[in-house]
């Protein structure tokens, strides 16, 4: 829905909690997450900001809504698939691909309450750690050692979308090019290693990168006591 669409919207209209937290995502898509308001909010649906105090106690728990409306598509895994390292693959790529289509809302995904592991969430939210922990158990972990997998596989998750989408949200106008010439600049006796760096920052491929961690990842825990 594009603000031109919210702002149609007659007033007329019924809205529900699914229609205010779209419309909040569609602000942190716009325009990021520093500009969502209650008040923002209000104006993009033509609403008084009372009337959103309806749909949702703060914006805190605006938060956690839109959070968990992006990880509400994210893919579920078969708890009793043998194959956990596909399985997880799989996953991880997909939570990455969430990320990616909301960049300006990917910090949400590592810092909101019900995304935290064990946080308290939607039904769904938490069918999807069950399927994840029965995925470890399936490959004989240890109830503990499979609650421990989880939390480094989704710690190792959101860093790495944090890492790839702050790029673009935080320093938009530092282009690759502009930043592989400011490596080239560098004195080469100081900075011997940087100074070669800006041909592997120009192929940098996060997908790719993401697969690398995943497997290094599910190597060490398989070789882990």
């Amino acid at each position: 829905m594009t603000p031109s669409d919210r702002s149609s919207h007659n007033s007329r209209d019924r809205i529900d909690h699914e229609f205010v937290v779209s419309a909040a995502l569609a602000i942190i898509d716009d325009t990021g997450l520093d500009s969502l308001t209650i008040r923002s909010l209000a104006v993009s649906i033509d609403r008084d900001p009372m009337t959103v105090y309806r749909y949702v106690a703060t914006k805190e728990a605006l938060l956690d809504a839109v959070a968990d409306s992006i990880l509400g598509d994210l893919v579920s895994v078969d708890g009793s698939d043998t194959d956990w390292r596909r399985q997880l693959t799989i996953f991880g790529r997909h939570y990455r691909e969430l990320a990616l289509a909301h960049p300006r809302a990917a910090v949400l995904l590592a810092t909101r309450p019900r995304a935290t592991p064990l946080g308290l969430g939607t039904t769904r939210s938490l069918m999807s750690l069950e399927g994840i922990l029965s995925l470890f158990a399936t490959a004989g972990f240890t109830v503990p050692e499979a609650l421990s997998a989880y939390r480094l596989l989704m710690s190792m998750l959101r860093g790495h979308v944090l890492s790839e989408t702050q790029e673009t949200t935080d320093n938009p106008d530092e282009t690759v090019d502009r930043l592989s010439l400011a490596l080239r600049r560098l004195p080469i006796e100081d900075f011997p290693i940087m100074s070669v760096l800006p041909p592997l920052i120009t192929a940098y491929d996060g997908a790719r990168e993401l697969d690398r961690g995943l497997k290094a990842l599910f190597d060490g825990l398989r070789h882990t006591p």
